[in-house]
């Protein structure tokens, strides 16, 4: 234990390959200390991408769709915590299907949400790492999980509780939602444009040609 621990806090004489945050959170190195910590902040993300997401789509009139959403992503969130690579397959697929389709119609996302999309990107790295140290049944291979805290309780505590009882309705899920992201975007990109309409301000005179 005391070794793990050790080299977890680089005092072994092995440092973690990784010293740069912006490497460590977009491209982790194959510690299971930064692995486990990109899970963690994928986690974050997912929640409040759930959160926004399923508000702004109820906002539009779709209740139907905002709950599925925040399911979706709020289950996909736990899955990432607890190193499923699937999970973070399926999130990080399902946020850039959207998000390209959104660019292609000349809604260019903001530099937050390109940089939520980079990071679920990096957590299918982040959570295969992760899942091949826990493979090896070593329970020091990862840092010590919180629970001081709320957000500790609710992002190390609660995600190996639930997870087990949630994975095959968070596969459920998925393969509703995207199959429905999936027909939106296509309905989308093959519906013809709708024709010019006039100003509302404006009236349309008919002259009689003179007899």
């Amino acid at each position: 234990m005391i070794k793990s621990r050790m080299g977890f806090l680089e005092l072994d004489g092995n440092p973690v390959k990784d010293d740069n945050m912006f490497q460590r959170l977009f491209w982790p190195s194959d510690h299971a200390g930064e692995a486990d910590y990109l899970g963690k902040q994928g986690f974050w993300v997912c929640m409040i991408v759930a959160l926004i997401g399923s508000l702004g789509s109820a906002y539009r009139g779709h209740p139907f769709i905002a709950m599925l959403l925040f399911i979706f992503y709020a289950l996909g969130g736990i899955g990432v915590r607890e190193h499923s690579v699937a999970a973070a397959v399926l999130v990080a697929a399902d946020y850039w299907i959207e998000n390209i389709f959104a660019i292609s119609q000349g809604h260019f996302p903001g530099i937050l949400s390109i940089a939520a999309g980079v990071m679920l990107l990096a957590n299918i790295r982040g959570t295969y790492i992760a899942a091949k140290w826990a493979r090896t049944g070593d329970p020091e291979a990862f840092p010590e999980r919180g629970h001081q805290t709320v957000s500790e309780r609710f992002a190390d505590q609660m995600p190996p509780y639930v997870w087990p009882k949630a994975r095959i309705p968070f596969y459920a899920v998925a393969g509703v939602y995207m199959m429905m992201t999936i027909v939106g975007v296509f309905v989308l990109a093959t519906r013809p444009p709708r024709p010019a309409q006039p100003p509302a301000d404006t009236q349309q005179l008919d002259v009689a040609p003179p007899r």
